[in-house]
């Protein structure tokens, strides 16, 4: 689906929501990596602790060279222990960071360079998460997937259409290395992602997306006639997983003219306009939720490393 249709989609639904991918512009992507240094956000630190304890035996469990596809990238640092170790058993890795900005990439490109130089062939992919699939689907090399801190972002039922594309992409040996954030504790979460004080990285990484329709489809939405709110939802069923939903609630009613999507979009006094899609984002998994779904999609656990906040899996095609 492209992003006018999805939103389009989004702003005429009830409830009122735009995509959360739409918020990880270049500006978002670094808002989101603010959020790394708050004390309270114990998802980055716990997931790289995670990784760099695992990642030996995470890289004896793959069948090497094998070009790895990063999906969502980021900034790379996490990806960077993966191939730090890959290059002790090999002089060259083939890497191909996925993100939706091009901008943002090639900042990406130009910092793996100077580290790496000629050892990191680097394959950059500006695409959203489907279209990247689609295209590494096609490649017929040897192949691991990494999905960092993706899977728990989107809601549930996009989380299956992605883990079943991924495992529709994998053959023979090729594998996907999924991060998802396992804490249960129902404080620390909410101190986590529900302190929204306009000045903190997470609630101007929330708010982003109404920044971005505003530049790229001339929306005009004035964000000070909502107030930014949210609440975590636990949700212990194996089918589902708890999460975080987040909305701005209109301070009175207002309309608004979006000519590029063909609509007018009108807010009551009190009506919520969701930040994310479907159930809400930023999930937490038990182990049986995370089973369950990866089953769903066809994907077989191979391995597991975790620890109080963080699982890793590998996991390769169930034929």
């Amino acid at each position: 689906m492209d992003l006018a249709k999805e939103l389009k989609e989004g702003l005429c639904s009830r409830p009122k929501y735009i995509p959360v991918s739409l918020r990880y512009d270049h500006q978002g992507l670094q808002y989101d990596e603010q959020c790394f240094d708050l004390d309270e956000y114990y998802h980055y630190r716990a997931e790289e602790a995670l990784i760099k304890s695992s990642i030996k035996d995470v890289v004896s469990n793959l069948c090497i060279p094998c070009k790895v596809f990063d999906i969502g990238c980021g900034n790379t640092k996490k990806a960077q222990m993966l191939l730090n170790e890959l290059l002790q058993y090999q002089n060259t890795v083939e890497y191909a960071p996925i993100d939706v900005s091009k901008d943002f990439l090639n900042e990406v490109c130009d910092v793996l360079f100077q580290i790496y130089g000629d050892s990191l062939k680097v394959d950059p992919m500006s695409d959203d998460l489907f279209q990247a699939l689609s295209k590494i689907g096609n490649y017929r090399g040897r192949k691991a997937l990494l999905w960092i801190s993706g899977l728990q972002i989107f809601p549930k039922d996009t989380q299956l259409k992605m883990l079943s594309n991924i495992s529709s992409t994998l053959e023979g040996n090729d594998v996907c290395l999924i991060t998802a954030d396992i804490t249960q504790n129902k404080e620390v979460i909410e101190k986590a992602y529900l302190n929204f004080d306009e000045q903190r990285p997470n609630a101007k990484l929330y708010t982003n997306g109404i920044h971005v329709l505003n530049r790229e489809f001339e929306a005009n939405i004035d964000i000070s006639q909502f107030k930014l709110e949210g609440k975590y939802v636990e949700d212990k069923d194996v089918s589902s997983a708890s999460c975080v939903q987040v909305w701005l609630r209109s301070l009175c009613k207002q309309s608004y003219n979006i000519e590029k999507l063909g609509i007018t979009m009108t807010l009551e006094e009190g009506e919520k306009l969701m930040l994310h899609g479907g159930n809400g984002m930023s999930h937490k998994y038990t182990s049986n939720q995370l089973e369950y779904l990866f089953a769903k999609a066809h994907l077989r656990v191979l391995n597991k490393w975790e620890n109080e906040n963080s699982a890793l899996f590998l996991c390769k095609r169930e034929m």
